[in-house]
């Protein structure tokens, strides 16, 4: 991509427990990752028959990070704090302008890809900051379920970079797919948190 959704974080002074910190985020990057899925359903191109997969898969993603979004706020008012409602402020922008110019299952699949890691990331670091055993549960139960998302789009990128159909259009020869196929859904060895966000980024102001 030629813009990018990061910035450097700001760090953000607050009071409130790590626990309250880290799940606050993570529901807001939950809710930006809702918000993102929710503008992607939208986009002309996906209407056409050979995006039935990918439509499925937003779909499903979707209904997922809603899931998400309510199991951290859930955790958040156990914990006798305020739920966090809003997308992450760092990424809300510029994410959404870049799925406003977004003409392409290509691009879009690359925005996702992103987005899916940055969540990823961000629940592997917080399941190893948090010493209560139910959050660093959700947070591990959660990563999983964002990087099974995160490779699925990866896999999907390598058939369209490599020109095939993505999976669900008509059926491809099993001797034309790219070769990296087999791989590209596996690209880390280790999982890395290079890009995990900030504990506060998302806490309730």
């Amino acid at each position: 991509m030629t813009e990018s959704p990061t910035a450097a974080p700001q760090p953000i002074p607050s009071q409130a427990p790590l626990d309250v910190q880290v799940l606050q985020t993570a529901a807001a990057l939950e809710n930006l990752a809702v918000t993102s899925y929710t503008s992607a359903e939208a986009l002309p191109f996906l209407a056409g028959d050979g995006n039935a997969h990918l439509r499925e898969l937003i779909a499903r993603n979707k209904a997922h990070h809603a899931a998400h979004a309510t199991a951290f706020n859930q955790a958040v008012t156990q914990a006798g704090a305020a739920p966090q409602h809003t997308a992450d402020m760092r990424y809300a922008a510029s994410v959404g302008r870049m799925l406003g110019q977004i003409t392409d299952p290509t691009h879009l699949v690359a925005l996702l890809t992103e987005l899916e890691g940055i969540n990823a990331q961000t629940c592997t670091r917080f399941a190893t900051l948090t010493e209560t055993g139910g959050l660093r549960s959700l947070f591990v139960n959660v990563a999983s379920v964002e990087a099974q998302h995160g490779s699925e789009l990866l896999i999907i990128r390598s058939l369209l970079d490599d020109g095939q159909a993505e999976p669900g259009a008509p059926r491809t020869a099993a001797h034309l797919l790219p070769p990296a196929l087999g791989t590209a859904g596996i690209p880390h060895a280790d999982y890395p948190t290079t890009d995990a966000s900030a504990i506060n980024e998302g806490v309730v102001r």
